[in-house]
């Protein structure tokens, strides 16, 4: 099974946690990364990463969420 790190970040943009996921695929990772940010409430955002590839970065905004996922 992958491992994936998943950074969250401070209203700053400061990556302040990091979580790994044990996930056995992409989209399994992003489920898991969302359910400990919406969960957490306390974070602006987070990376997701697999090794050296980072896989996607979501940022929430006042105007709607902004998630862009890495085309690999």
């Amino acid at each position: 099974m992958p491992v994936y790190q998943c950074c969250f970040f401070d209203q700053s943009g400061i990556p302040v946690r990091t979580q790994a996921l044990g996930s056995c695929d992409d989209r399994d990772a992003h489920r898991e990364a969302m359910a400990l940010f919406l969960r957490t409430g306390r974070f602006s955002g987070f990376e997701l990463w697999s090794g050296d590839m980072r896989i996607e970065t979501y940022q929430p905004s006042e105007g709607g969420a902004r998630s862009s996922i890495e085309a690999g």
